[in-house]
């Protein structure tokens, strides 16, 4: 008899007891309890200790099949898909199940996590079943996909990459947390797409972001105006619907976009990947306001809008023009992984590519609207802004309270609807109003008038102000009954969120008006990073403008305060606009400075606790304002093991350490070493990138140069050779790469070759005495770099050719003649004398010559190139250079000729 396996576990209320009565079955049984309905309607999770063998998972699978048939009360079908032994096990029915593995155990016994919704018993906590290009597990370069043999999904899959109107090239693209990576080939070899289970709703919801909320760092490499462009564009999408852009915050937000710098150009995630930061790349020629806009529709879960299952009704595909390579980029998807939530064909939505997008060239148009009689076809691929389209499928998907909107404004007013008329008896509406002011602004609100049913604590029928723009955000007040509010609302920061929630309205209730004004300037207290910004930036701030911020941080630290744009109208004096900084909180402190025009100031640092920071505007001209951090500054040179080997220098927030002369900085940022490049006359050497065998640094630029004596050739041998980049086109080492070179006189190089990736570059020697090897770095991957020794060696043919009667070859410590064809070697190894000319050629490839090419052949000449190669194979001789000269009805070959041979297969 078998030995039964139970296993119990208890979640909230609801338990399942999961009994393996055999090797070979598994008996489900559910039992619910009814006393808590909100956790049966959002489903419920438990943990199963069971067996990996892929035999166990099918038989699991299709038992809780059958039981689950039994136990609920709707008969729906389930179709299992087999997995392999280490992936997720997932079901597609109108009742979900996943069955994933846990690292963290071994692989005798694994822990699997269970899921069970039940959408017939859904409510509004439960996700709806939706499927678009908003949030699909997928990726829009079919690279990141490989075909799966048992038609399952994988978790590379989280991995999910939009990338547009760009060349590939040899790009890596690496999950942080899982360090796995995907590799876009220049060649344009196209993965075939993920097969992928029909699922239910639930199984997709971690596409979309949580409550609307998407925080957000940007690299430190970007300047004030990428920064400021990078607001400007998050604001536009926040202004037209309920999503959110807020700085992260380490503790609040474990998932966050990037803003930086990547190979792809312009890239990003779609959707939320939900494992720590996912990068959206803003790379070189796409730092524009309606690509930046393009690249957040990604974020926000968008893919583009001619992959739309309907779209061969709306735009015709023409192939032909398409840039080989690319015809991934235009394949349609199916309804399993798009919904498009009822919403029409978006031709002037910002995600959708233009005509000639991957064209092969400009006026080849690759996608073209359907034509319809007596209209014009409609314009597609704007940048500018977004759609009405893209607007309403943004508060489809996140499900945007339809009563409300977002205020960017300096001031405003707004009201529940049909104020001041009595309002109708409708249940449940809900309106949500998002104030956003800039950074440094408070909100002030001010409730006109309140008339709402009243109710105990306000439960029912309330007016809720949260300082911030999230549900976790603090409570400023809750309001419900009639009377008039005397004393204003007033934010700590630069959000506020006002609710207006009704459930059992009553008729006679006017409901509230309200109005706010954001207020620049106040006292802040720190013990971390802060931000400052001019009224209404990245826009242009308002006139007549004066705001005083007040600056603290704790005893014993220094407040320090860094500009990033800077963009205050100009004059010789600062008599119009200008930011004023004050060593201390009056106005009478010492001042630091007054600045404006275009000139990002110095970094500023008190010299206590406490700075002012005013800035005015006058009634003229109006510019785009300014952006600083400020944070509480420590001189951490001051203590001992700050760690730098050489020189210490404090910076604000930070310290940074430094070399003296002919040293240069670890890549570790600590220790000093030799400065890479420098000149070499000595017989050998080596030479190796910097901070080798560790990662070299980024944006390096070395120059090593060799001199040999005169009639003396330079070999370099690499013995170790890892750069970034693409080991096998030279012309993709655009990144990281070693340029290796000879000089043959003033000015004039002639290049061995560029390298990069992996592969050890050949054996190279110089054509002089003179060799230059460049090694380049930017500011992206680094690698351990490249070693490599040289040496010298005596060029005997350089000296009356060797000696030999035609040609002469240097190698290491020696020399080689040889003769021309048609002729041989000389026993004395110098000279050459007339062979014969007769030829048994077996070679794949190779090259053939007249006899004594490249001087003129001699007569009486009969010679005979017999070619065998291998059973199919055919022979193709291409005839690079050839002169025939005619005499009567004689043609002869009086110059020289070569041959190729190339070694075909039959077809």
């Amino acid at each position: 008899m078998i030995q039964k396996k139970p296993g119990s576990i208890t979640i909230d209320r609801n338990q399942y007891s999961v009994d393996d009565e055999s090797d070979d079955s598994f008996t489900f049984i559910a039992r619910n309890d009814d006393t808590n309905p909100a956790v049966k309607n959002e489903g419920f999770k438990f943990r199963l200790e069971t067996s990996t063998q892929a035999s166990k998972k099918r038989h699991f699978g299709h038992q809780i099949h059958r039981q689950l048939s039994r136990t609920t009360s709707t008969s729906r079908s389930m179709k299992a898909r087999q997995p392999n032994d280490d992936m997720p096990l997932e079901f597609s029915t109108a009742t979900t199940i996943m069955l994933k593995d846990n690292k963290n155990v071994d692989h005798t016994d694994s822990v699997k996590e269970v899921f069970i919704s039940h959408p017939e018993t859904s409510t509004q906590n439960a996700p709806i079943r939706r499927r678009r290009r908003h949030h699909r597990k997928r990726c829009s370069y079919r690279q990141c996909n490989r075909r799966m043999s048992n038609d399952f999904i994988t978790d590379a899959s989280d991995e999910i990459i939009s990338v547009h109107d760009r060349r590939l090239r040899s790009i890596e693209f690496y999950d942080i947390e899982h360090k796995s990576k995907y590799l876009a080939k220049k060649s344009g070899t196209r993965y075939a797409y993920l097969s992928r289970i029909r699922r239910a709703a639930t199984a997709r919801k971690e596409r979309v972001w949580d409550h609307g909320v998407i925080p957000y760092e940007i690299d430190g490499n970007f300047s004030g105006a990428h920064k400021a462009l990078f607001k400007q564009a998050m604001r536009h999408w926040e202004n037209f619907t309920c999503v959110k852009f807020v700085e992260r915050m380490p503790r609040e937000h474990p998932n966050y976009i990037l803003f930086t710098e990547r190979p792809c150009g312009c890239c990003s995630f779609v959707g939320k990947r939900g494992n720590g930061p996912q990068a959206i790349s803003i790379g070189k020629n796409c730092d524009k306001f309606g690509i930046v806009v393009h690249e957040l529709g990604h974020v926000v879960g968008f893919w583009h809008e001619h992959t739309r299952p309907d779209r061969d009704r709306h735009v015709q595909i023409i192939r032909d023009n398409i840039m080989s390579g690319q015809e991934y980029n235009f394949n349609k998807l199916t309804e399993e992984e798009v919904n498009s939530l009822g919403l029409p064909y978006d031709y002037d939505s910002i995600m959708h590519y233009a005509k000639n997008t991957f064209s092969k060239g400009t006026y080849l148009d690759t996608i073209l609207p359907m034509e319809t009689y007596g209209k014009k076809r409609p314009e597609i691929g704007q940048r500018i802004r977004l759609s009405e389209g893209d607007i309403a499928q943004t508060n489809l998907l996140y499900k945007c309270q339809k009563c409300g909107r977002t205020f960017q404004e300096n001031s405003g007013s707004f009201g529940s609807p049909n104020h001041p008329n009595n309002s109708p008896s409708i249940d449940g509406e809900r309106c949500e109003w998002r104030i956003t002011a800039t950074h440094g602004e408070r909100i002030v609100l001010n409730i006109t008038s309140l008339d709402i049913f009243k109710s105990d604590y306000c439960r029912s029928d309330y007016l809720e102000i949260r300082d911030g723009y999230w549900y976790k955000s603090r409570v400023l007040g809750r309001y419900c009954g009639s009377g008039k509010m005397h004393e204003p609302i007033v934010s700590s920061g630069s959000r506020m969120l006002v609710t207006y929630v009704t459930s059992s309205r009553q008729s006679g209730h006017r409901g509230f008006t309200a109005n706010y004004e954001a207020v620049c300037g106040g006292d802040v207290e720190l013990d971390g990073v802060g931000h400052l910004e001019s009224p209404n930036y990245p826009e242009e701030y308002q006139s007549s403008k004066e705001c005083v911020w007040k600056l603290s941080v704790p005893q014993d630290y220094q407040v320090a305060l860094k500009f990033q744009s800077f963009e205050i109208e100009n004059h010789d004096n600062c008599v119009y606009d200008y930011v004023e900084v004050r060593d201390g909180h009056s106005n009478d402190s010492p001042l630091i400075g007054v600045y404006c025009g275009y000139k990002i100031p110095p970094d500023i640092k008190s010299t206590g606790n406490k700075l002012l920071v005013k800035f005015v505007s006058d009634g003229s001209v109006q510019k785009a304002g300014f952006s600083a951090t400020f944070m509480k500054e420590f001189d951490e040179c001051m203590l001992t093991d700050h760690g730098c080997e050489h020189d210490c220098i404090n910076t604000l927030g930070g310290y940074e350490c430094s070399c003296k002369i002919g040293y240069e900085l670890h890549s570790d940022g600590k220790h000093c070493e030799d400065a890479c490049g420098g000149f070499f006359d000595d017989n050998n050497g080596t030479i190796t990138s910097p901070s080798f065998p560790e990662t070299y640094p980024g944006n390096k630029n070395c120059v090593w140069e060799i001199i040999a004596l005169p009639q003396y050739r330079i070999t370099l041998n690499f013995t170790h050779f890892d750069l970034e980049g693409n080991n096998v086109y030279q012309e993709e080492c655009e990144y990281d790469s070693v340029e290796v070179a000879s000089k043959l006189g003033d000015d004039v190089l002639r290049k061995h070759g560029i390298f990069c990736g992996a592969r050890l570059p050949p054996l190279i020697t110089s054509e002089g005495n003179f060799m230059k090897i460049t090694f380049t770095s930017d500011n992206s991957v680094q690698k351990s770099g490249f070693a490599a020794i040289f040496f010298t060696d005596m060029d005997e043919c350089a000296n009356n050719n060797g000696g030999c009667q035609h040609e002469c070859k240097n190698t290491i410590g020696s020399y080689q003649c040889s003769c021309h064809n048609g002729f041989t070697l000389h026993e004395n190894g110098h000279d050459c004398k007339e062979g014969g000319c007769k030829y048994e050629i077996t070679a794949p490839v190779g090259t053939i010559t007249s006899p004594n090419y490249p001087d003129y052949y001699p007569g009486r000449k009969d010679c005979v190139w017999h070619f065998t190669t291998k059973p199919g194979h055919r022979i193709k001789l291409v005839f690079k250079v050839s002169r025939w000269n005619r005499t009567k009805n004689v043609r002869t070959i009086t110059s020289l000729f070569t041959t190729e041979i190339h070694q075909t297969a039959s077809r």
